[in-house]
């Protein structure tokens, strides 16, 4: 058993260093098939790459609305009349528009202020989200929203007289999840395929991957360094997936740009001796 975690070990830094590698075709298969002896059958680790391109499904601006009075029913009341027309604006533009937290806030000059700087006491602040195909004009979107009203950017609302510059248009994939899938699919058909044409792998090998073939570790990166809405700066992604769960989640992009993702897999195969 002891033998068995080094080797499936080796073959787990043998499968990550294949992660760098720029894929030229769409799926590249590179397995390693090491033989390990446990009780009644053998246990044969496989490692493969594979490749394939994503792109975003939907550009999102991001910022809302605020609206001062007296009294809050008033403040409320042109907020919503706002409101109602960027609402109508980005469905004529084949847009949605989430409504999200609605913030009611009040302040309390101090008692030496003159009554020509008091601004108004009752703040609401809507914060939203418009929602658009990944190829719609943003640009003049977000200008038109702005005149409608569109007066906070980015996710911090509240932030009103910050400094600090903000993404105000990002964009995401639908389902990303999707995507992964789909390329967990090829990593394992590309390894199934490269076992199969192996002389290991004996006279008779089903056309479809056999249940008794299991990913271990599956890691994705891109094959490009993409800018993070976060301010950290051009770095690759990279997370990997154990079973069902995935390390992290997928970052959103600061343009609607294909992500070109690499795969790198680890499997074992076990076969059971003939009695």
């Amino acid at each position: 058993m002891r033998r068995m975690r080094s080797m499936m070990a080796c073959g787990l830094a043998l499968a990550l260093g294949l992660a760098g590698a720029a894929a030229e075709a769409q799926v590249i298969a590179m397995p390693r098939a090491v033989s390990v002896d446990t009780a009644g059958a053998q246990v044969f680790q496989l490692t493969s790459t594979c490749a394939k391109p994503a792109s975003p499904g939907v550009a999102v601006i991001l910022g809302g609305i605020a609206s001062g009075a007296l009294k809050p029913v008033d403040a409320v009341g042109q907020l919503d009349e706002h409101l109602k027309a960027i609402r109508d604006y980005v469905e004529e533009n084949h847009g949605r528009l989430r409504l999200l937290e609605r913030v009611r806030t009040i302040a309390n000059p101090p008692p030496n202020r003159s009554g020509t700087e008091r601004e108004f006491p009752f703040q609401v602040v809507q914060r939203l989200q418009a929602e658009f195909a990944p190829d719609a004009p943003v640009d003049g979107i977000l200008q038109r929203l702005i005149e409608l009203g569109l007066d906070r950017f980015g996710d911090n609302v509240l932030n009103a007289n910050g400094s600090r510059r903000e993404a105000v248009i990002l964009f995401r994939f639908q389902d990303f999840d999707a995507e992964i899938r789909e390329l967990q699919k090829q990593c394992i058909a590309a390894a199934w395929k490269d076992w199969c044409a192996a002389p290991s792998s004996g006279p008779a090998c089903p056309a479809e991957p056999p249940a008794a073939l299991q990913v271990q570790v599956f890691t994705v990166r891109s094959m490009e360094k993409l800018l993070r809405p976060d301010g950290g700066g051009a770095q690759y992604w990279q997370f990997s997936y154990s079973g069902a769960q995935r390390s992290g989640e997928p970052l959103e992009l600061l343009d609607n740009v294909t992500v070109h993702l690499s795969g790198t897999m680890l499997l074992t195969y076990r076969v059971d001796k003939a009695p």
